[in-house]
């Protein structure tokens, strides 16, 4: 769309609609700041750009940071804004990939808790679980959990995050990391003397070890049943860019 069908479009709107629209256009227009890895084979300029102005609508009209069901959206369109061939899967409640990008099965998260690690990576739902139910000894722990997390694993081929922390100034700062599916899948070397004995809530938990130390620990949560992932460095990630971008005021302040 060009100036000419933007502007016989604005000629069909109502004030209070012309008004949405100049704020969102004096969005676009702000300063921000960008980060992007030049050796990453996700994020091109034009992934960024267009990644970038989705945030920056967002935080147009909301405080709130990025939800996964706006990720996946905005991944789509950036990554096809880029030149890519990308699409949604069927449903928000498919347990395999979320999104496809030329053919390459994609899996996306969000992170935004206040108290959030710049560090370490928290993954607050890895999969459901309803077995955890039926497990009681660390054996069973590590005969159900080892099994289906490498095949919820096998679902897809990348695993990427995006983070978001407050910045100064009423900003919000997105870190897109991707983890690596070979450090996940290092789950396939737990052992039942790896799982905690059945916690009060019915879950348990185990570290997962790689050649430098713990690599991250997987935790069973019997209380919601599903698989969470926590301490993941983002030293072992891949980093493949950041936007700081500015957000209205929180109106809580």
């Amino acid at each position: 769309m060009g100036i000419e069908q933007l502007t016989e479009q604005a000629r069909q709107l109502d004030d209070s609609q012309i008004q949405l629209l100049c704020e969102m256009a004096e969005s676009l227009r702000g300063p921000c700041d960008v980060w992007v890895n030049h050796d990453s084979d996700l994020v091109s300029e034009r992934f960024s750009d267009a990644m970038l102005n989705r945030l920056k609508l967002h935080h147009a009209t909301s405080e709130e940071k990025f939800k996964k069901a706006s990720f996946e959206y905005a991944f789509v369109s950036a990554a096809r804004y880029a030149g890519a061939s990308s699409y949604k899967t069927r449903s928000q409640t498919f347990q395999g990939a979320d999104v496809v990008v030329d053919g390459v099965r994609w899996s996306l998260k969000t992170e935004a808790s206040a108290k959030m690690s710049e560090s370490n990576i928290a993954v607050s739902k890895f999969s459901e679980a309803r077995w955890i139910r039926d497990c009681f000894t660390p054996e069973d722990f590590a005969n159900e959990c080892v099994p289906r997390f490498l095949k919820h694993l096998g679902e897809y081929d990348r695993v990427v995050t995006l983070r978001a922390f407050d910045a100064p100034a009423d900003r919000v700062r997105y870190h897109l990391v991707e983890i690596p599916k070979g450090l996940l899948a290092l789950v396939g070397q737990l052992k039942p003397d790896d799982f905690s004995a059945r916690t009060r809530n019915g879950g348990s938990s185990a570290l997962v070890y790689d050649s430098s130390g713990i690599a991250f620990r997987v935790v069973l949560d019997g209380s919601v049943e599903k698989v969470t992932l926590a301490r993941i460095s983002v030293d072992r990630c891949v980093q493949h860019a950041i936007w700081t971008v500015p957000t209205i005021p929180d109106s809580s302040q």
